[in-house]
Order: structure tokens, then C-alpha cells, then sequence
């Protein structure tokens, strides 16, 4: 949301500047995105009277016009579809640089008629998005007026707010939080605007659903002139991004951005029987609105409705979403009706998501807006369209329903210092709350009630008062203290945290899904069907507690599908009978990607490293036999494999299933699921080493689908007792090998506990395996 400084400092007394703003808001919730600096109107810009308008023969659209600018009268070519007589605008004249649009004025000939400069497009002076007409000034606009003079530089502040600040969706509430914190008295805008207290006998407020808008106000401003803005009004339309339209659409925006209450105005001819009625659509009901298309409507749908001549009711627009495009004001309006209501976020926000549709009225509504702003913002915008437009605010108001009082909250000033870490006396306390616009009452030194005011919905509970005396005092007072390490959370194992060391030091990251799924997800990954269904789920994609860590794993690869590679594990429970404990680990794409060397595609070899690494850490024995379809229904039929642990069928490893992965969007992925706990293998000590290993390689030429395990077991047996490692160091396939062989170069160590090993003892064990090697079919490179 966009903030103008100079808006904001007419609210809040002795304002900081943008600079010590930006370093302000972030502490008080509402984040500072960027800082514009909008310019001025081009220098040399004047304000000009269109006093003659002629068509030039042989062009279609080009036009001669005599525009006069309290001295002279200038003579300028302009083709814009709103140039006529009485307009008040911009005239450029010669050699005045238009930087927006990236050109000089200069004197030229246009269609055979010379024009000495231009009347310029807002978007041409840079001063707002609209090309497709002049600027249009009002009538009282001092003519040979430098622009300049009415449409100085501005700053502006891009807020970054979170949803759960709805207060803070407005002008009014920013500066409640900084007159809050600066210790300032706001100003508040709507405060010479007095809602009305008798009824309107020519109007009526119908309201069918209480539930879905328990509280709507109506004003009548009569004798309207719909015309131009003022350039006060429209200047700040443009620094909040938006266009101008005329004097009374650009004051319901204006209230909207200042107050965050929105308002519509409707032309009163478009209520021929003078009521305004709020209901639900009724089926096969449809409705056009601003944005100049037809929507059918839905019965769940709020809609504003009128009565028309025949008796029957039409809707006219779509409650705090949209306003329809036949009741809006036109340029010959002279009877407006405002209005301004509360409605139901729930219902709004649904209606919005049915249809598609993003307003600025909804985007408030759907996260809340104060339910007892609505006469006030009534008033606030009827003073403003009479003020603007030269027309008669009737004194009565039509009005339905009311805004109820916020419930109080039990408050202990205590809980500040137990859950912020800093202490704030309690006089600091009150005066912090009722500096936000809350009641407090003081029956105890430590027992207070508390009422918040009627915008700040949010606060409910006793934690919510903390918070927002945390905010006000200032979270830089929160002091640094040392965390227990040595804290393990309740029920849970501790071999947990060892394999989550384990594997982050392999390189993984670690995800934590949800333990709630649904049918479909758990049948697109392939994972056993669900057993317990949620009472009362978050949605039908939530509804049953998962029976498989890996669908979670999938999604995460999913959505993050354009990374290089991905090396993922999740510890967590699935609901089967009886539950379980699991690790699920997910390989895809180039993994382990250095600085020097591109990363290898990752394959089922390397997802077992994965798992042998483990079994290394944990002294285990780890094997892996080929699975049957049944037993791993997500994954390939023939990349799959059951994994034991030390005996024990843990879980099973593989690739993806082609289906499985075609449903997520991606491909190259292998997955491990195993049952936890994993026990460790026996514990052996032995004596730190005193003597020295004897070192030598063999580089062993077999086919290349012979597995390593194969080979290992070949080397080791032969090798003789005092063989204490065996580890391959490298892997060549290429000429002068065949196109199916590969070398695999083995690094043997062997060591007597007690004394160096002699050359001839070393070398008589390495022809030993050398032979063994030889026996088994095998080659020896170099040999």
C-alpha cells in the first residue's frame, strides 16, 4: 500500500522524515517495501482555457484549438477526445522538455497548421498512467498558473503489510500506530464530518441478510455538478497509483485509502423507487458491472438490488466486490447516493474468488475494515463530493443494523516482563493500550480489563495485548540470553537428532510436511490408502492424516521443480496400523554442483551411498533385494529394491514411478522410505593404532554391470588377516577397455597391531587377491 508523506504528516503531528520513517514502521509491524520519489510537473507547464476548437480538413481526429492562459492565446494542434470549449489544462509551451515522455515541445506543422506547443496527457507530464485524453483542470484553476505551483514533488511510501494488520490498510491507520508510538494526538481527518442523526423519508435501506451486512448507511448529496477533481484531490489519487475519474468517483476512492472504509456512490436515477435493498442473488440472476462484463450470479452471492418499475428487484451491483456499470455516476448526474456498509469478510472473499474478481473494496472487506466506521466514512465522503462538486449533503441518512461493542479482555500487566523479556511499567502499559484507542479498567494492580477500540477486531485474547505493548515499547529492549542447548523436545527419540546431523553433513536439507492430507494426494503419489479421517479439516485436501512421509517429499520437489538439483529428507510419523516412526529421503537432478566441476546426475547407486553412508555411521549391515510391484507401488518395477537393516526389512529405495512422476511434473527422481527406529550394529574398541599401514592399489577390469559389492567380497577374503580397509578411489571406462567393461581402482591397507609389515608379506597377499580376481573371471589393469 502507498503512503504520501505529505498526506500522512497532515495526520500526525511533528512526522519524522521518509528516511527515519522507513527505520520507524518496520518495528511497528507495518514493513517499508521502497521509498519513491514522485516529481513535480515539468517546468514551464502552464494552466491554459480551451476557448476555441476547429476540425482540420483532411484529417480525421487532429483538431485547431485556441487555448488562452490569462495573457496570451496560443494556437496548438491537439487530437484528444475530451479537447472542447471551457476545458481547463496544460499548455507546453515551445522549447519545455517533457521528461516523462521523452521529448522537447518545439514549434512544428502540423496537418498544414502550425501549433505552437501542445496540450499534454497526464502520462505525457508524468504525472499520472492516462494517455487518452488531456489533463483536465478544474474550472476554478487560476489560469498562467505555473503547474508546478499545484503539483509540487512528492514522496511516497510503499508499506509491506501483513493480513493481519487490517487496521493498517489506510491512511487513518498508519497514523493511529505512529501517534501511538510518537506520543502524538492524531488528527483525524473525518473529524469536522458529523453523521447525521434523523432519518431520510425520501430514501430506504432494505436489508434481507443481517448477517451478511449487519450495518449500511446511505447519504443523498443533491445538486451535484460532476466535473474534474481538484488538482489537491487528483494528485493524490496518482501517488497512490490510481486515476482520476471525476469529483465523486475520486472521492470514494480518496475515503477508501484514507479512512479504509469503502463507499460507492450511485447515480439516484438508477434508483427509480428510491430503495436500496442488500441481499442473496437469487438462481439464474445476472448483473453487469464496471468492468463492463455480465456475471451469473451465484445464490451464495451478496448483492446490492433496487426495486425497478415493474415491481420486481434487479441487482445492481456485487456487495463490496464490484459496483455495477448501470447505477454508477455519469457526467450529467445531479442526484448522488452514497453508501457505505459493513459486510461479512467471509462471504465477500468467496464471492470474489467465484467470480474472479480483485477490487480495492474487496481486498479490505475480505481481511475486515471497522464495523462501526461505516457512518462515519458516509459523512467523511458526502462533506467531501458537496465540497467538491458544488452540491447539498441532504442532513437525514437512511441507515440498517449497527456496530457491536468488542468484547473485554482480562489483562495482567505481569505477562509483558514473563513472555517479552523486558519489563514496562504498568502506567507505561495503559498509557501504550489507550494510546491505540482502548478501554482500560483497573479493578487490581494486576488484573485489568481491557476493551479494544472497534477497529482493532484482531485483538481477542490476553497474548494480543502483550504483543501490542511489545510493539510500542519497542522490541530493540529485548534483551540476548543464551538458549539451553541441551534441551530435547518431549517424545522425541534421540537418535532422531543424529540422523538429521548425519544427513545434513551429507548434504541434504530437511523438509516437514504436513501430517494431514487427502485422498487424491495420497493416490497421485501411489501411497497407501488413508485409515483416519479430520472431524473438522481445514479443506478436502487436509482431511485425513497421511500414511506415507513421500508425498510430502514430492510436493516439495514440485514446487520447486527449477532447481539444478535436490537432495531432500523428512523425519516424521504416518498413520498406518500401528503408526510409524519413518525417514524418507528424495534424490533429483545434478547434485553435489562444486565451483570447479559440474554435478553428477543422480541415480539409484547414489541414493544408496546415501543409505551405505548410514549404515557406516551405525555400524550396520545393510542390504537391498530387488521388490516386487506390490511391495513399492511408487516406484519403477524395475529400479525398486526392499532395504534391510541389520536383518531387518526396513523400507524400500528406488526411482520414481513413471506415473507418479508425469502427475508431479518431474523426472530423474529416486526415493528411500524407511521404518524407524535403525538399531545400531555391535560396538568393537579397539587400541588406537601404534604401527603404520601398508598401502597398495589394484585396479580390477570387469563388466560393467558387475556391482562393487561383488567385487569387495572378492578382494577381501584373499587379502589375507591383517587387511584393515578395502575402498574404491576411482572408476575409468574407455578405450583401450571394451565398449561393457570398466575399472574399478581399489586401495587396500593392511596393518599388524604390533610391528611394521615387510614388503614380501604385503606383496604376497595383493598377488593372492590378484589371483582370486583373475580365478573370478576378471581382469587386472596394467598386468
Amino acid at each position: 500500500m502507498r503512503i504520501p508523506h505529505g498526506w500522512l504528516a497532515e495526520l500526525v503531528p511533528g512526522l519524522p522524515d521518509a528516511d527515519a520513517l522507513s527505520e520507524l514502521l518496520p518495528g511497528l509491524g507495518l514493513g517499508v517495501e521502497a521509498v519513491h520519489e514522485r516529481p513535480a510537473a515539468p517546468a514551464g507547464v502552464v494552466v491554459a482555457e480551451v476557448r476555441e476548437v476547429l476540425k482540420i480538413e483532411g484529417s480525421d481526429h487532429l483538431l485547431r484549438v485556441r487555448a488562452f492562459d490569462g495573457r496570451d492565446t496560443h494556437q496548438v494542434v491537439c487530437g484528444a477526445p475530451n479537447c472542447r470549449p471551457g476545458v481547463r489544462s496544460a499548455l507546453v509551451p515551445p522549447g519545455t522538455e517533457l521528461p516523462a515522455a521523452g521529448l522537447r515541445v518545439e514549434r512544428r506543422t502540423l496537418a498544414g497548421v502550425e501549433s505552437a506547443g501542445m496540450l499534454a496527457s497526464p502520462r505525457e507530464l508524468g504525472l499520472f498512467d492516462h494517455a487518452a485524453g488531456i489533463l483536465t483542470l478544474p474550472p476554478d484553476t487560476p489560469l498562467g498558473l505555473d503547474l508546478q505551483e499545484v503539483w509540487p514533488a512528492e514522496t511516497v511510501l510503499e508499506l509491506e503489510l501483513t493480513p493481519n494488520r487490517a487496521d493498517a490498510f489506510s491512511l487513518l491507520g498508519v497514523a493511529r500506530d505512529l501517534c501511538a508510538k510518537l506520543g502524538v494526538s492524531l488528527r483525524h481527518p473525518a473529524a469536522g464530518a458529523t453523521p447525521a442523526d434523523g432519518d431520510d423519508d425520501a430514501f430506504e435501506v432494505q436489508v434481507a441478510d443481517p448477517e451478511g451486512c449487519p450495518h449500511l448507511v446511505t447519504r443523498r448529496i443533491t445538486g451535484v455538478r460532476v466535473g474534474p477533481s481538484p488538482v489537491w484531490l487528483q494528485r493524490r489519487l496518482a501517488a497512490l497509483g490510481l486515476r482520476p475519474r471525476n469529483n465523486v468517483v475520486d472521492v470514494t476512492n480518496y475515503v477508501t485509502f484514507e479512512l479504509g472504509q469503502p463507499t460507492h456512490a450511485y447515480d439516484r436515477r438508477a434508483l427509480p423507487k428510491g430503495v436500496l435493498q442488500v441481499r442473496r442473488a437469487e438462481a439464474g440472476e445476472e448483473v453487469q458491472l464496471l468492468d463492463e462484463r455480465t456475471y451469473a450470479l451465484d445464490p451464495r452471492d451478496l448483492v446490492i438490488a433496487t426495486p425497478n418499475e415493474h415491481g420486481a428487484s434487479s441487482p445492481v451491483g456485487l456487495a463490496g466486490v464490484m459496483g455495477g456499470l448501470h447505477d454508477s455516476v455519469r457526467a450529467d448526474s445531479d442526484e448522488v447516493v452514497l453508501e457505505a456498509a459493513h459486510f461479512d469478510p467471509v462471504s465477500i472473499r468467496k464471492t470474489a474468488k467465484r467470480h474472479g474478481l480483485h477490487s480495492d473494496a474487496h481486498y479490505r472487506f475480505e481481511r475486515g475494515v471497522d464495523p462501526a466506521l461505516p457512518p462515519v466514512a458516509a459523512a467523511r465522503a458526502a462533506a467531501l463530493i458537496a465540497e467538491t462538486s458544488g452540491g447539498t449533503v441532504v442532513p437525514a441518512r437512511s441507515r440498517t443494523g449497527g456496530a457491536p461493542a468488542p468484547a473485554e479482555i482480562d489483562f495482567r500487566p505481569s505477562r509483558v516482563s514473563f513472555l517479552m523479556a523486558f519489563d514496562v511499567e504498568a502506567p507505561l502499559q495503559r498509557r501504550y493500550l489507550e494510546a491505540l484507542g482502548c478501554e482500560v479498567h483497573e479493578d487490581e494492580a494486576d488484573a485489568w480489563r481491557v476493551r479494544p477500540p472497534s477497529w482493532r477486531f484482531d485483538l481477542s485474547i490476553e497474548e494480543d495485548l502483550v504483543e501490542e505493548v511489545g510493539r510500542l515499547h519497542g522490541y530493540e529492549h529485548v534483551g540476548a540470553t543464551r538458549p539451553d542447548l541441551s534441551f530435547t523436545p518431549p517424545h522425541t527419540d534421540p537418535t532422531h537428532r543424529a540422523l538429521r546431523d548425519a544427513l545434513a553433513a551429507a548434504g541434504l536439507q530437511e523438509t516437514i510436511a504436513y501430517v494431514f492430507s487427502g485422498d487424491e494426494e495420497l493416490a497421485r503419489a501411489h501411497a497407501p490408502e488413508a485409515r483416519v479421517r479430520l472431524s473438522n479439516p481445514q479443506g478436502v485436501e487436509r482431511a485425513r492424516l497421511r500414511t506415507a512421509l513421500h508425498p510430502g517429499l514430492l510436493a516439495a520437489a514440485a514446487a520447486n521443480r527449477g532447481a539444478d538439483g535436490l537432495a531432500l529428507f523428512e523425519i516424521g510419523r504416518v498413520f498406518l496400523e500401528p503408526e510409524e516412526e519413518r525417514l524418507a529421503v528424495l534424490l533429483s537432478g545434478a547434485w553435489e554442483r562444486g565451483v570447479w566441476r559440474e554435478g553428477t546426475r543422480v541415480d539409484v547407486w547414489r541414493l544408496r551411498g546415501v543409505l551405505e553412508g548410514l549404515a557406516t555411521r551405525w555400524r550396520a549391515a545393510l542390504e537391498v533385494r530387488p521388490a516386487r510391484p506390490e511391495e513399492a507401488p511408487m516406484l519403477h518395477p524395475g529400479v525398486a529394491g526392499v532395504v534391510s537393516w541389520e536383518g531387518r526389512e526396513v523400507g524400500i529405495m528406488g526411482r520414481l514411478h513413471p506415473e507418479v512422476a508425469a502427475a508431479y511434473e518431474l523426472a530423474d527422481v529416486y526415493l528411500a522410505e524407511l521404518t524407524l527406529p535403525l538399531a545400531p550394529g555391535p560396538l568393537a574398541i579397539e587400541d588406537v593404532p601404534r604401527q603404520p599401514y601398508a598401502e597398495r592399489d589394484l585396479a580390477i577390469v570387469a563388466p560393467a554391470e558387475v556391482p562393487y559389492a561383488r567385487l569387495a567380497a572378492l578382494v577381501r577374503e584373499p587379502a589375507g588377516p591383517r587387511l584393515v580397509h578395502a575402498e574404491p578411489f576411482d572408476v575409468y571406462q574407455g578405450p583401450p577397455l571394451g565398449s561393457h567393461e570398466r575399472s574399478v581402482a581399489i586401495r587396500l591397507r593392511w596393518r599388524h597391531p604390533e610391528r611394521a609389515l615387510r614388503d614380501e608379506e604385503v606383496d604376497a597377499w595383493l598377488a593372492a587377491v590378484a589371483d582370486a580376481v583373475r580365478a573370478a573371471g576378471f581382469g587386472i589393469r596394467g598386468s
